[in-house]
């Protein structure tokens, strides 16, 4: 399941062929979700690693802002630009959804996606966050706490691979999620745990809002949930 998670969250080769897992197959890969961001950010570390090694602190935040979008594939990024544009919209449910769906994306969407970019290259770079907990634990918080809204919410839409992983996390996945994040996290600081909670209660805000406005949760809002979790991680070890 791992593998799966690997492949689902970012673009890195993994062997292995996945067409014929079972819903519930699939979603018992959430559980594996915090695993791929500590994979995810050890990424980060090593490329920051490398890049200070030759280039400035500011470039090398840079860069890794777009290691981070390439080993995702960009996705949370075109999630947070059609959850904006959808919600920003004076629509009914129904029309906010298709907007989701629609390649294009709006101007509140391209004003998400800067913001978020800026704001993650400006919290990187202050001295306070330059350490290996920012970059490998930032992944992990994003993923535990989608794990926590697909596990929280309910669907919006009634196919794609987000209803499967939102209708079939069950509390045992979402424990085995929160555990495998805490020890994560505690490995580095016995009090970086102590975010979670902070991370979840937004999560939950997030998902009661997304209810309201958009019916349920979908793959997009998801990879919203994943992005701003971990902008909030990196404002938190700022304060």
């Amino acid at each position: 399941m791992f593998v799966f998670a690997v492949r689902f969250l970012t673009i890195l080769p993994v062997p292995g062929r996945f067409e014929v897992l079972g819903d519930r197959c699939v979603a018992r890969s959430a559980a594996s979700f915090p695993l791929v961001g500590l994979l995810i950010g050890g990424c980060l570390w090593a490329g920051w690693g490398l890049s200070t090694r030759y280039l400035s602190t500011e470039v090398s935040c840079l860069l890794s802002v777009l290691l981070l979008t390439v080993i995702t594939g960009g996705l949370h990024l075109d999630a947070i630009a059609d959850t904006f544009d959808a919600i920003a919209a004076r629509k009914t449910i129904a029309e906010r959804l298709n907007i989701m769906k629609t390649p294009t994306v709006g101007p509140f969407g391209v004003a998400a996606i800067v913001f978020c970019i800026m704001l993650r290259y400006l919290l990187l770079k202050t001295p306070l966050a330059i350490n290996a907990s920012a970059l490998v634990l930032c992944p992990v918080v994003g993923r535990s706490c989608c794990v926590y809204a697909m596990y929280a919410g309910k669907s919006s839409m009634k196919d794609g691979l987000g209803r499967l992983f939102i209708e079939n996390t069950t509390p045992l996945i979402f424990l085995l999620s929160l555990l495998s994040a805490i020890a994560i996290m505690a490995a580095f600081d016995i009090r970086y745990p102590i975010i979670l909670p902070v991370c979840y209660v937004f999560t939950h805000l997030c998902v009661m809002l997304f209810q309201k406005l958009l019916g349920g949760l979908n793959g997009d809002t998801l990879g919203a949930l994943i992005e701003l979790n971990e902008l909030l991680f990196l404002l938190i070890l700022n304060v």
